[in-house]
């Protein structure tokens, strides 16, 4: 039997899912008031770093899957930004918006239960938020922690640099190219889209050894356009050297490199870094459970040509995901 919640009210849907005692001892004051109060010593005069992001359904995730797994890859991919700044996530809050169809206590069950399995898994509590009606959106917002001076950022790319990639790309475009169509996937690839692992080992491994680092969520192109453009450099690729998990080029013989460049939803980080620093950077890798793959260089900028694919253009027909237009 379905059972409402519309007859509650925030406060009542807040208290009932979402206030948990935390497990954190730097959250003095949680859920429950007017704001958040937070121990700041936990940052141990290190720089507070924060990222917001917000998945939308039929932007973000398709419509009518389980709650948990929206509520994991909700986190999970902001999570992701924290990773690629080299932070340790500490507190996150979550503004929830819900449509009538999703206001049930089923429903709320599951998302608060998945969100809480993944944030323990990472270490970091829900410290406050919003619940509203309307179409059904996930706001999240972590709260981090980074050494001074060792954050990751997109700006300090050289020419001559290596390019980076950790994992394999293209599995979140292949995951959601199958779950449109309504065929089969396979767990690895549902996985890879609904529970994407930020990388937060490898984003604390890599600190002090990196020259740029973003992680790709719009696709391999557009995001290291990102540190082309915050570098003012170009870069080359080598397309036959992509990670690109077999099960893809089986599934997709032919798309699967454009899906490794443009598909998205990837959730791994992209990095430069000198030819010097290549084999602690593997190493720092093997240390953090993550494959480590050269997939190109940087180069001085050849102005609007920003991504080489070995000295040719990237095709001006396709481009990552787009937030607008």
């Amino acid at each position: 039997m379905v059972v409402s919640v519309l007859s509650m009210d925030e406060f009542e849907i807040i208290k009932n899912y979402f206030k948990r005692e935390s497990f954190r001892s730097d959250v003095l004051l949680g859920i429950g008031d007017d704001g958040a109060v937070l121990d700041l010593k936990a940052l141990d005069n290190e720089n507070l770093v924060m990222s917001t992001d917000t998945l939308v359904e039929n932007v973000h995730f398709p419509p009518s899957i389980n709650a948990g797994l929206i509520a994991k890859r909700a986190l999970c991919t902001n999570l992701s930004d924290t990773a690629a700044m080299g932070a340790v996530p500490l507190w996150f809050t979550l503004s929830l918006t819900l449509p009538e169809e999703n206001a049930t206590t089923a429903w709320l069950t599951d998302f608060s239960q998945g969100l809480f399995e993944e944030a323990e898994k990472f270490g970091c509590t829900l410290v406050g938020g919003d619940t509203v009606q309307g179409h059904l959106s996930i706001t999240i917002t972590i709260c981090g922690k980074v050494p001074n001076k060792e954050v990751l950022k997109r700006t300090a790319a050289e020419p001559n640099d290596m390019i980076f990639v950790s994992g394999t790309l293209g599995d979140g475009r292949a995951a959601l190219s199958l779950i449109q169509q309504k065929k089969f996937v396979s767990e690895r690839l549902l996985n890879r889209f609904y529970r994407p692992q930020p990388m937060i080992d490898l984003g604390v491994e890599l600190r002090n050894l990196v020259s740029s680092c973003i992680d790709i969520s719009d696709g391999l192109v557009s995001d290291l356009t990102h540190i082309c453009d915050a570098s003012q450099v170009s870069a080359v690729l080598d397309v036959s050297k992509l990670p690109i998990h077999e099960e893809v080029k089986r599934l997709f013989p032919e798309d699967f490199k454009e899906f490794g460049l443009y598909g998205g939803d990837d959730y791994q980080l992209c990095f430069t870094a000198p030819e010097s620093e290549e084999a602690k950077i593997i190493n720092a890798g093997m240390r953090s459970n993550s494959i480590i793959t050269p997939i190109g260089r940087i180069v001085k900028s050849m102005g609007s040509n920003q991504v080489m694919f070995d000295g040719m253009g990237v095709h001006e027909n396709i481009s990552g995901y787009r937030h607008f237009g």
